[in-house]
Order: structure tokens, then sequence, then C-alpha cells
């Protein structure tokens, strides 16, 4: 098994320095647009090619023997395939002089592909979804005998969802598998590989700001949450401690968890929205409709980078899978994790009853602990940001649980302001007090509280660099407020 991972890693390394350009196929039409990039990708390994016509045949069903050259191609490489001289295969209906006599062979001897009785192979016969996934499972290194028997195929769906994660597992049944998707499944099982690969490894980043820089530009990949940090007084704020110039830009699709993410930057498809400012154009936000995660990802060498999960359990294979494809075009970026902030307990949001119980408590204390069990560990993230730590620290104060605009989004006013403080503090290394910056703060006042309210202004300052200060000395924790009645 050692053996053949480490010959699985040897074609993995083409991965990251294959090219993602057009493939040029007679019929590039007629793939289907969420399976061109992996079509492209994986032909440009050699791992799938064309027709000697010069078309790839996207709709056409994937061959017994196919597989055997893909799986042979993804194992070995396509150079070291060519030097393969052993073309006996024990079945008569693949004779040494068959096309795929050499991978045919090289499979059966590796036990990931065998005959269907009476000395036949099947070399033309049609394969399935199932079939190529049990192939790809034994490839990586699975028990055959595992997917034997009567329940074999539900074995394969058991198996299949951490290698091959954008292909849902119930797919791999017994309707016969395409090309396009046989491409599809052989990428993902490549860059899953490869993505747990770099996971252990630490990063070649830059060093992290341990004061403030004269320069910044920070990318935030995320949902309406991260958002509610970067859109907010962010840009403002790193202005008025020092950074002269700075570069904020936020990929927004709503609801997006990183498991969506993963899934549009390897089918391309264009589902962003994405906002950019910069102190070298007008200083104003800029939107672009229709992008895609290439695009945005592309835009900028960005300094830093962050990523976040929506109220999810589920942080992997996603997290690694996607901090991969962010590294291979940024290996220099600063890696940084966004913490999300708990619902207020009024939340009627899907997410809040369904997975934390409509309960405050257990969805802050869940995912502080999720942090610790799936962010923490990485070495590639090289600071937190814990906004969500300095949101329930707020809500210790006079507050109280009134941060939000609508139970989850943060109040544009006092909330984007302590999440935005967050931020700041933690990617420049200023203190909570130098930012005094209080413009719009009571434009958007507190439920409960009217923006004419004597002492409101400055009441909600201290709040605000209490909160942060507190989270950054002890961001696992809710720290109690001291402002617990309002001072007017």
């Amino acid at each position: 098994m050692k053996k053949l991972l480490a010959m699985l890693l040897a074609v993995l390394m083409l991965l990251g320095a294959s090219p993602l350009a057009n493939a040029a196929f007679t019929d590039e039409g007629s793939i289907r647009d969420t399976y061109k990039k992996a079509v492209d990708e994986i032909s440009a390994m050699g791992v799938i090619g064309g027709f000697t016509d010069g078309s790839f045949g996207p709709k056409q069903i994937l061959t017994r023997a196919q597989a055997a050259k893909i799986l042979c191609v993804m194992l070995e490489g396509a150079e070291k395939v060519e030097a393969l001289t052993k073309l006996e295969t024990g079945f008569s209906d693949v004779p040494t002089t068959h096309w795929a006599a050499k991978y045919v062979a090289y499979c059966v001897d590796k036990g990931i592909a065998a005959g269907i009785g009476s000395g036949r192979f099947d070399p033309d016969g049609k394969l399935t979804a199932a079939a190529f996934g049990k192939m790809l499972l034994v490839a990586y290194g699975a028990d055959a005998a595992k997917f034997t028997g009567a329940e074999w195929m539900k074995n394969v769906q058991d198996s299949v969802g951490d290698a091959f994660l954008d292909y849902k597992a119930g797919n791999f049944d017994s309707r016969e598998l395409s090309r396009q998707e046989a491409a599809q499944l052989a990428w993902n099982a490549l860059f899953a590989k490869e993505a747990d690969e770099a996971a252990t490894k630490d990063m070649a980043s830059r060093p992290m700001p341990k004061s403030v820089p004269e320069s910044i530009k920070i990318y935030s990949i995320g949902s309406s949450f991260s958002n509610n940090c970067v859109l907010g007084y962010l840009y403002e704020m790193l202005q008025a401690v020092g950074v002269k110039n700075v570069t904020l830009g936020a990929l927004y699709a709503s609801g997006c968890d990183l498991q969506t993410h993963l899934k549009y930057a390897k089918s391309g498809e264009p589902k962003y929205k994405f906002y950019k400012r910069d102190s070298n154009g007008t200083g104003k936000w800029k939107t672009n409709k229709k992008v895609t995660f290439d695009q945005a990802l592309k835009d900028e060498d960005w300094d830093i980078i962050s990523f976040m999960q929506t109220p999810s359990h589920t942080y992997q294979p996603a997290k690694n899978q996607l901090m991969y494809y962010v590294q291979k075009e940024h290996p220099d970026a600063n890696f940084v994790w966004n913490q999300i902030w708990a619902h207020a307990k009024t939340s009627k949001q899907s997410a809040f009853v369904d997975l934390w119980d409509a309960d405050q408590d257990k969805m802050y204390s869940g995912m502080i602990g999720l942090l610790q069990q799936h962010v923490l560990p990485d070495p590639r993230i090289r600071t937190l940001m814990p906004t969500g730590t300095a949101i329930q620290n707020a809500r210790t104060s006079f507050l109280g649980d009134n941060l939000d605009r609508d139970t989850y989004h943060l109040n544009k006013g006092i909330g984007y302001y302590i999440a935005s403080m967050t931020w700041c503090c933690a990617l420049t290394g200023c203190s909570p007090e130098q930012i005094t910056l209080t413009d719009k703060l009571l434009k958007y006042p507190p439920r409960g509280f009217d923006a004419n309210t004597p002492g409101l202004l400055d009441a909600l300052v201290k709040v605000a660099q209490e909160s942060v200060a507190n989270a950054l000395a002890k961001p696992f924790e809710v720290t109690q407020s001291k402002y617990k009645t309002f001072p007017g």
C-alpha cells in the first residue's frame, strides 16, 4: 500500500504544474461547463486523452479499457507508463496486440481490475460509476475484498466521501459513467491526495505584520458573515492606525460554506460577487458580479487571505482542499481564520435551530471546539481573528443580545465596528485603544437605543475596545464586561 501511494504522490507533483489552458478538443463546446476545468487539467497530465479525430467524446460512456489506462497513468505518470513492457493480460479478449494490453495487465497485477469471467476482460464494456469508484478506491490503497459480494456497491458509496467530495456518494451506482464525469473523478482523486499531503506542511509565507505595515492587501473568502467584518469599518480603521496603502477584497456568495467554495473553485462557475476597495484607486468599494473563484483569487498578489466556515459541523475534507487550491496560486500569502459568532438567542435560522438546538452558548462553545479541532493544528494558519469571542464578550455588557440586525448578521453600527476592530488589531498588532474612529457609528444604533441618547457614542466605543482587547487576550473564552449598565 505504501508503495502504491508513493507512486500516486509522484504523479501528483505534476498537478501543481499542469496548465489550466483549454484542451482545444474539436468538441470542446460539448463538454459540460462544470466539467471543463477537470477535463483540461486531467488531459494536460495525459491521464485522459482525446481520440485520433481530435475529439474528447465527453458524453461517451467510459469503457473498461479506458478506465484501466486512466488508473495506470494516475499511479505511474504518463512518461513511465510508456516504458511499461508487460503485455500479457491472461484474458482472451485482450491479446498482446490490443492497444490497452499494458494498462489492463498493470491494473490486474495491482488488484485494481479483474475479469468478468470465462477468461474475458470485456475491454469495450461500458463502465458504471460504482465500478469506477471501486477502482479508484483500490488504487488509493483500499482493500479490494471490501467491494465484493452483494453489498459491494453500498460499500463503495460509504467509502467515497472524503476522496471525491464534489461528486455525491449516491451517484456511485449502476448507471453508466461518461468520460467527462470520469475526468472529474480522476481530478478529484488526485487533488484530494495532494491536498492531504500539503496539509501537514508549513507554508513559506511572508512574515505576518508585528507592527503596523506600510501596505497591506487582504482577501476574504467567505459569505455575508465575513462581509460584516470587511465591508464595514476595516478600511478606515487600517488607515487610521497608519497603514498607507490598503487593498481589501471580499468574495461573496450567499451562505457559501467551505464545501460550496471548493465546488465553485473546481468547476469555474461564475457564482460570486467580488467587492474590492483600494487606496490606489478611488478609495470606494467596487462590485463585480458573476465572478469566478479564480478571477478574484488572481486579482491581486494578496498578502493575507482569510477563510471561515458557516455555522456547520463539517470542516473536512473541504477545508484542506480549498486551502490547498488557494495555496497553489498564492504560496507566499499568510492564511488566517475568521472566527464566526453565535446567533442571537431569538434566531430562527435553520443552522442555529437544527445544528445548535437554538442555544447561543452551545453554538459559541461548539464553534470554538471545531476551531480547536480543525483549524489551530493546521501549520498554514498564521493567526485567528477572534471575532466571535469579541461579539460574545460585548453581549455581556449593557448592550445585551442586541448586536445583530436580523438575529444573525451584525448590526451595521456597533456590530460591524467590533468585527472590523478585531480584524484590524489581529492583523496589524495595534491595540483597540488606538482606534477611536466613530464616524457613522450612531447611524445604525443598537436595538433599544436612540442615536441621540447622551453618552451613547462614548459608551459604545468603550465596550468595543474592551470586548476586542479581551478577545485578543483570551480568544476561546468569554470575558465578562465591566460595563454592565449604560452609564447614561
